[in-house]
């Protein structure tokens, strides 16, 4: 199940919002001509008048067609689910390319992310809800005023000593940055006297995208790669493939305005599991390499060596020759905290994904007493993955490092995938 809660924000009061009065002005261009012309000078005006005839309606019929143009273009820009997702689709068929302002949409993106506002069912974002459109406005003005890289703007004041931006920037920046039309303040958010008053929070979890591709035609923009779901405790869940697609948009202040967002579900398929050894069944329970792949973290494979298995392998056989970024290892006994404590775990790993693409880390392993196998699956997950992706169909890892359980030195796995 994807995770897709509201970031923590403090309680504040909400205020009434501000109405902005719009004053159109307009004016109007005088001129005259003399009471008396010589023949030719009517001839010559008269002429003049039929060639600015002619210019007025072939100005016309241009400018009926830029009309058209630009119904075109908002038709366009107002993709419904479906056709945000044919056009992904499109996309990804195309080969990747480097957009011009690829650090500003790699920080809207990380808003999207972070905000944890999309899950695979996908979403418009400005026809979200407003609890998480407060959730994406929240790291929007986050990286707005505090990060200090290419969408910060200098637009903060102090009003009674505090931090707040005057709504009418806020704003603008929310309808630059996802197209909001009509901001209404969230229960949390805090809008006073013309000023919206940013919010604070630590601590909570997030979703990062790794890898990231772009793909892009005359209209749109594409982000996307692996995305995972991470806490400050460790845990690391692959959520899928994270899409969001940009609407190029000339008036955004950022070139482009977050249209689509979702997670695509398209997990690398392990078709088999080899295994250098494993520890013998007993007591109606099998430690086979199957287990690894059967999505179930009350099952484990262990290895079947003398000692804490260093040096043991697993070999996932993929169903078929692909692009892989990396995997990851659910480590120990999971299935409960005593089985947890009593065995074995993998401390440092290696992954050979072939032709000498290896990489080689430290393995996480974290137990709790009183934690569910879920739970335990969670904080136990740890990601090996190379710095670019390979085409491969085999990958190999192989254990370091282990350290014995309280009671038997069997190193114990619990699930794995490649991504």
């Amino acid at each position: 199940m994807k995770r897709k809660t509201l970031r923590t924000l403090l309680l504040v009061s909400v205020m009434t919002v501000m109405a902005l009065n719009m004053i159109a002005c307009g004016g109007s261009k005088e001129g005259g001509s003399g009471d008396t012309a010589t023949a030719t000078e009517s001839t010559a005006a008269e002429e003049t008048a039929g060639e600015e005839a002619e210019a007025k309606e072939e100005a016309g019929s241009q400018n009926a067609s830029e009309d058209n143009k630009n119904t075109e273009s908002v038709k366009v820009a107002h993709l419904s689910e479906s056709e945000c997702s044919e056009k992904i689709d499109q996309l990804l068929a195309t080969n990747p390319v480097t957009p011009d302002n690829i650090g500003v949409l790699k920080e809207m993106a990380e808003c999207v992310t972070f905000g944890r506002v999309i899950d695979d069912d996908g979403v418009i974002f400005s026809e979200m809800d407003n609890r998480n459109k407060a959730s994406l406005r929240f790291q929007i003005l986050d990286s707005i005023l505090w990060l200090k890289k290419s969408v910060h703007e200098d637009i903060a004041t102090t009003v009674n000593d505090e931090t707040a931006i005057p709504l009418e920037d806020a704003e603008r920046i929310f309808k630059d940055f996802y197209g909001e039309e009509n901001f209404t303040p969230y229960e949390y958010e805090r809008v006073e006297d013309g000023y919206v008053y940013p919010l604070m929070a630590d601590g909570e979890a997030w979703q990062r995208v790794e890898h990231m591709q772009f793909f892009e035609d005359d209209d749109y923009i594409l982000f996307t790669g692996p995305g995972f779901y991470e806490s400050n405790g460790g845990d690391e869940e692959f959520l899928g493939y994270a899409d969001i697609l940009f609407s190029k948009n000339p008036d955004s202040k950022y070139g482009a305005t977050l249209l689509y967002g979702r997670y695509r579900d398209e997990k690398i398929n392990i078709s088999s599991v080899e295994t250098s050894s494993e520890l013998s069944a007993s007591s109606g329970k099998t430690y086979s390499g199957d287990n690894l792949i059967d999505g179930d973290y009350t099952t484990v494979w262990a290895e079947g060596v003398s000692g804490t298995g260093v040096g043991e392998t697993i070999t996932l056989h993929l169903d078929k020759k692909q692009l892989v970024y990396g995997v990851v290892i659910c480590n120990g006994y999971t299935a409960s905290y005593e089985q947890f404590e009593n065995n074995g775990v993998v401390s440092e790993a290696s992954a050979d994904f072939g032709e000498g693409n290896t990489v080689k880390g430290e393995v996480i392993s974290c137990n709790y007493e009183g934690y569910t196998a879920e739970n335990l699956a969670e904080f136990n997950r740890t990601k090996l993955e190379l710095e670019e992706p390979v085409m491969t169909d085999t990958i190999v890892i192989t254990i370091t490092g282990a350290t014995s359980g309280a009671k038997y030195d069997d190193t114990c796995v619990s699930e794995v995938m490649a991504y």
